[in-house]
């Protein structure tokens, strides 16, 4: 099946920003030509009105003067709309694909390799609406100000145009002498965001075993270190925007002083003084927002280049065309799964048929490639050579809205999400309520659920419910079997359960297999692989042994004890006679 290559969102957004900054632009020149009205304002009244005496003349330049103040209100505020407008499409834009590519590029190279991509999107948004987008544009205007204190007098333009180099300067310097500071300080409060984020995660670990001390020892001198770097780069940056205010000030007198001696010299009128003075300011306001703009725009584009890295990284070949699955046939045709990076597959040439009712189930000892399979199978990762169909289409490229309402997935270590037990078991669809009540009964915990505080509607969060592992793992299993699932794909399911668990586990398999899914299970131990009609035994990422259950327990031959999940005498299983194995 060909599929178009999708439109690079980073493209679109960034086409979408380059707009609306030259519609901004287009705003900000006749905002900024507003801006002339106070200083012209001046002028009138120092060199007519009050040589003139005549107030209808102040009059009229007063009313004059409060229309266009008017008008630059109107027109500021729509700049600052146009910019919020503008931060917001982009969201919209970019919000979806950054996120999609956050959970593939998760996927395919670990949890922090997409950390933080969403607050870079949130901090690009915000540097979009706060306005310090238009810094450009604002230096791009400034030059028609110094053509007014040229035209006013040569020296007032001097001594202009001597402001702008000067802060221009000084925004140099800033970021070469902050700029590696503020890197050392960014990683090191990465780092410390890390360290406290596994601290929390494994906080039962670090109390139980008497680490607290330790560990908090180990923040402090992270954090320490972090907070070294911030003010190293902050101090650096505050001093040389002080002395970059202080300097636009000095300006700001120096053309008062140029002013007064042009005065004195007859050589410029009175009201030129405050004028010149007005414009000074207007001219040199982009250019010391350059010291604190230029980090804005550095940090602006580092945050845009790491969104585009992960849009890039998480840019699959899965297709977008649902596809309805008309059955669960699996069948896998000499898969084979490298790891990127990696030196020898996980996986190689595994091959096999599972027709739909049917129960695989996958053995073999700790490392065999088991949960390396289940992953494959339910589309996680794409296999490296070969490939995994489901109904005929690859579990991998299959559209995963289609592809998710036919498969139940539990994976070695379930995870809930923050919500209702109802919208966990329901995948967070808006199912009837008859549906989820069905799931759970499947599961066997409907009961459990009823135990609850408020039942399904009871949280699942850290100041919600508090489930042991067995609770959360049946929890999960009601999730997979969810909407009569046409595959169902259950990696060690039994590993956190008691004996009632168990058997609930046996019999929500039989309903599923009743109603006409495929059953894939990963289990070390062999009980709930009684009524197995398949054995798929894996050993260092091949297969050992494919086939019916007598067939593959044949072949495997007597054993002696070992302990469960690890290879007997002849390569088998333990505890294969386990549950009437």
């Amino acid at each position: 099946m060909s599929m178009q290559p999708a439109a690079d969102p980073c493209k679109l957004a960034l086409r979408d920003v380059l707009r609306g900054a030259a519609a901004a632009g287009v705003v900000g020149f006749f905002l900024n030509i507003l801006h002339l009205a106070l200083p012209l304002y001046t002028i009138q009244v120092y060199d007519r009105v009050l040589s003139s005496g005549s107030l209808e003349t102040l009059s009229a330049l007063a009313i004059l003067v409060a229309v266009v103040l008017l008008f630059q209100a109107v027109i500021d505020f729509l700049r600052s709309r146009l910019f919020s407008i503008l931060g917001g499409r982009m969201m919209t834009r970019l919000g979806n694909p950054v996120f999609e590519s956050a959970v593939e590029t998760t996927l395919r190279q670990g949890p922090m390799s997409a950390a933080g991509v969403m607050r870079d999107l949130s901090d690009l948004r915000g540097f979009i609406a706060g306005g310090a987008i238009a810094l450009p544009i604002d230096l791009v205007v400034a030059p028609m100000f110094l053509l007014v204190l040229f035209l006013l007098h040569p020296f007032y333009g001097l001594v202009g145009l001597a402001g702008a180099i000067v802060l221009t300067g000084a925004a140099l310097a800033t970021e070469m002498l902050a700029r590696r500071p503020s890197a050392r300080a960014a990683a090191a409060t990465n780092k410390v965001q890390t360290e406290t984020s596994a601290a929390i995660r494994n906080a039962e670990v670090i109390t139980a075993m008497g680490m607290l001390p330790a560990i908090a020892r180990r923040w402090r001198e992270s954090q320490a270190a972090a907070i070294e770097d911030v003010e190293r780069g902050r101090t650096a940056a505050k001093g040389l925007a002080a002395v970059a205010r202080t300097l636009r000030v000095g300006f700001q007198i120096g053309i008062i002083t140029t002013g007064a001696i042009l005065v004195v010299n007859r050589d410029a009128s009175a009201g030129t003084i405050i004028a010149a003075n007005v414009l000074m300011s207007r001219l040199l306001l982009p250019f010391e927002g350059l010291i604190d703009g230029w980090r804005q725009w550095v940090d602006a584009l580092a945050a845009f280049t790491r969104i585009r890295s992960v849009v890039e990284t998480g840019a699959t070949q899965r297709s977008a065309l649902p596809i309805v699955v008309g059955s669960g046939r699996l069948a896998a045709d000499r898969a084979t799964y490298m790891p990127q990076g990696g030196s020898k597959p996980l996986l190689r040439n595994v091959s096999f048929q599972v027709e739909s009712g049917e129960l695989m189930g996958v053995i073999g000892p700790s490392g065999a490639g088991k949960s390396t399979l289940a992953r494959l199978i339910v589309g996680l990762w794409q296999p490296s050579a070969g490939g995994i169909y489901l109904d005929g289409q690859s579990t991998f490229t299959h559209e995963r809205a289609s592809f998710g309402a036919a498969v139940g997935y539990l994976p070695q270590e379930p995870t809930l999400f923050e919500a209702s037990v109802r919208d966990n078991i329901a995948r967070f669809r808006e199912a009837p309520m008859e549906e989820v009540v069905r799931a759970a009964r499947d599961a066997g915990v409907h009961e459990l659920i009823g135990s609850l505080p408020q039942g399904y509607q009871s949280m699942l969060a850290d100041g919600g419910v508090r489930l042991s592992g067995g609770q959360r793992q049946r929890l999960a299993l009601a999730r997979a079997l969810f909407g009569n699932p046409k595959l169902l794909v259950l990696d060690e399911p039994n590993s956190n359960l008691d004996a009632e668990g168990e058997a609930a586990l046996v019999r929500a398999i039989e309903i599923a297999r009743e109603r006409g899914a495929t059953v894939v299970v990963v289990a070390q131990r062999m009980s709930i692989l009684s009524k197995a009609d398949k054995l798929l035994m894996l050993r260092d990422g091949a297969v050992a042994q494919f086939g019916s259950r007598d067939q593959v327990l044949a072949a495997i031959g007597p054993k002696r004890p070992t302990r469960s999940g690890e290879p007997g005498q002849n390569g088998g299983v333990v505890a294969m006679r386990e549950g009437g194995a």
